[in-house]
């Protein structure tokens, strides 16, 4: 069972997390909430994800990770809480460092990862957005650069950043053609990973002034991509 396995099982079957995977009840409450964001880390070991939390003041989720046990099954476990809106959940190239945004505070944030344990800690910030501006799902590209689809939900074009994660300088920007302002992720593809895939949304947009919302772009780019790990099996593969 690999990743586009598990999101087909919750997306099209609308089966929560605690229903798969032996843990705690992700959503106690019963609230309208939903997996918003998740990857898997470089070696396909885990699947990390979290939620959004229905736009409601005062309520929380947790991001956790997901991963098969000896028996077969799967398990999964928080490893942090307080949590609004996950996004921006990617990896570096040699997998020791998470980056991670819970979008309403503006800030992407990178922790160590303990390839071993699952584990985060040394939580560093990357990159503080501007008042206007939410950051939303990213990738790392091969040399290390953070790509960040910036939601702007109205207030302007939405772009795609590159950011460089040692400093949080904004390196390069994708401006969106046309009116389109909620960008969501963006991901490398094509033959030569050259290619960078764009998502949006069309929540509350006026189709007479973004008839494209909700379209995916793409566009071709002096920058490559890395190739994402799967969800590994490590019960049938071992």
């Amino acid at each position: 069972m690999d990743i586009s396995v598990l999101g087909r099982m919750v997306f099209s079957k609308g089966v929560a997390l605690s229903e798969m995977s032996e843990g705690e009840c992700v959503n106690p409450a019963g609230l309208p909430t939903r997996l918003n964001d998740g990857r898997c880390d470089r070696e396909g070991k885990r699947f990390i994800c979290g939620g959004c939390n229905g736009f409601m003041p005062g309520v929380t989720l947790k991001l956790y990770r997901c991963e098969w046990t000896d028996k077969g099954g799967l398990q999964h476990s928080p490893i942090l809480d307080e949590i609004q809106i996950s996004n921006s959940l990617c990896f570096s190239s040699d997998g020791d460092t998470m980056y991670f945004t819970n979008s309403p505070t503006k800030q992407i944030n990178q922790f160590r990862y303990d390839k071993a344990t699952g584990g985060l800690s040394e939580k560093k910030q990357v990159h503080m957005g501007s008042l206007d501006v939410f950051p939303d799902g990213s990738c790392v590209d091969s040399e290390g650069y953070i790509w960040n689809a910036v939601w702007r939900s109205g207030s302007g074009p939405a772009v795609v950043n590159r950011t460089d994660p040692k400093t949080g300088e904004i390196v390069f920007t994708v401006h969106m053609p046309d009116s389109t302002s909620q960008a969501t992720c963006c991901c490398f593809g094509g033959k030569d990973l050259d290619v960078l895939f764009i998502t949006t949304a069309a929540e509350t947009r006026d189709k007479t002034t973004e008839p494209h919302a909700g379209a995916v772009y793409a566009i071709k780019l002096p920058f490559r991509g890395t190739l994402e790990a799967r969800f590994a099996d490590f019960s049938v593969l071992s």
